[in-house]
């Protein structure tokens, strides 16, 4: 009998506990106005994390298909006036890589919009992960607030929803739909290895420019591919960026300058929008490592020697961003070729500096 008493008793102490927040799931929004995941270039399959729509299984690359489940450059944005918003989801891979942490691979990253304030999350990671946001400061902490909270950039995001104190306002901010950026790149572009999603060069771009900006960084698998390429040429963009000289460096020069004019002339049949060519950014050892050198040193001719055709031949609206402007140096990097934090914040200011002279 002691015992059914306390058992009672825990249940409605959890109840409790439980009945003082309300929760929020992106997918079952209940606006009546379609998607509310920003950035996402494609929202025809009834709601889900994915980069790409479910009918391009079956024309890309099975690896591919498995990175384009993962959600970089995904996120979500809100209005509240709660004091504090807890996050909680689960994912569908391992929560963190050898050279890049699990706030990286599998965290999220809350920005109020107002002033692109960062707030921290007290976090876990178990049977699902935890981010609890306490925001209490100034002015903007009172009334509704925007926000935007960034996703995974490295693992997929399954059962996620947004919890709010009981009694404050919340509601979800359907998807930006002015024309994006497009970025097709490599693992560089996905993230990695960003310490946390909003440190993602491309993520960093999204919120210095105020525009959306689809990720399609597909890890190593980002090679330039026509089947990859008719799926970008479904996007009316404002700008398209073309970074994949990270993941052709088995590729000889001759080869590398067809696939980049190939590329751009697949776009060109579909739309005159600007296109945007990053050149490869080195690797850390690259003055200590002869192999290292030609490796990136020889990517970065055969598509500058593309650009210089192309130009010549009279296509139009076609730029360049060189490895010299990326202006990386040995400490920018994690590793031989993934990005710290700095060279994150490195290329996004070049990239933002060149797209600001593009942009209409």
């Amino acid at each position: 009998m002691k015992r059914n008493i306390i058992l009672v008793c825990l249940m409605l102490i959890a109840s409790g506990v439980y009945a003082q927040w309300e929760w929020h799931n992106p997918l079952d929004n209940g606006t009546n106005q379609g998607s509310v995941i920003q950035n996402q270039g494609w929202n025809e399959d009834g709601g889900n994390y994915c980069r790409l729509p479910l009918r391009a299984k079956a024309k890309v690359r099975k690896k591919v298909w498995s990175l384009a489940g993962e959600s970089a450059g995904l996120a979500i944005r809100f209005k509240t006036d709660a004091k504090e918003v807890k996050v909680k989801y689960k994912t569908t891979g391992n929560y963190s890589m050898p050279h890049m942490p699990a706030t990286g691979v599998s965290g999220v990253d809350l920005y109020r919009n107002a002033d692109r304030g960062f707030c921290f999350g007290s976090y876990s990671f178990g049977d699902s992960v935890r981010y609890n946001y306490q925001i209490d400061r100034g002015n903007l902490s009172s009334g509704e607030q925007e926000y935007t909270l960034y996703l995974p950039l490295y693992n997929g995001v399954k059962a996620m929803e947004i919890g709010i104190p009981e009694g404050s306002k919340f509601s979800f901010i359907p998807r930006i739909t002015k024309k994006p950026i497009v970025l097709y790149g490599t693992s560089i572009a996905q993230g990695a290895c960003a310490s946390r999603p909003g440190m993602a060069w491309g993520n960093i771009v999204n919120r210095s420019l105020e525009i959306p900006l689809i990720n399609l960084g597909f890890s190593g698998n980002g090679k330039l591919e026509k089947e990859v390429l008719d799926l970008i040429n479904e996007q009316e963009a404002c700008v398209y960026i073309i970074d994949c000289m990270a993941n052709l460096g088995d590729y000889d020069v001759e080869q590398i300058k067809k696939l980049v004019k190939q590329a751009i002339l697949q776009i060109r049949e579909k739309h005159d929008t600007p296109i945007l060519l990053v050149e490869h950014a080195g690797y850390s050892n690259g003055t200590t490592n002869q192999k290292q050198y030609e490796t990136y040193s020889h990517t970065n001719k055969g598509q500058a020697e593309a650009y210089k055709e192309l130009k010549k031949a009279g296509i139009k609206e076609i730029y360049y961003l060189s490895r010299e402007e990326l202006a990386y140096d040995p400490d920018a990097w994690v590793d031989y070729v993934h990005p710290s934090d700095v060279g994150m914040m490195r290329q996004a200011a070049a990239v933002e500096k060149k797209l600001r002279k593009m942009i209409k």
